[in-house]
């Protein structure tokens, strides 16, 4: 994973495309640096973890509008 000066997050490691994601928020590419410092992991693992977070989540989400989790 790469990152230039105007904050672009590319990733082919796992694929053979190429896939970026621009940060538009400057805060938010601050933040993803600190964490990275502070805890020793790279940029590309906090941003794979955050989108499958997310992803989970709206899945999640879907299994609760159709019914399929019992309980919630």
């Amino acid at each position: 994973m790469s990152i230039d000066k105007n904050s672009t997050i590319s990733e082919s490691r796992f694929s053979s495309e190429d896939f970026r994601i621009q940060l538009t928020d400057p805060m938010l590419y601050d933040r993803l640096h600190t964490l990275s410092a502070e805890y020793s992991v790279s940029v590309e693992m906090l941003v794979n973890v955050a989108v499958k977070r997310l992803v989970e989540d709206v899945d999640f989400v879907r299994s609760l509008r159709t019914g399929k989790i019992k309980g919630a």
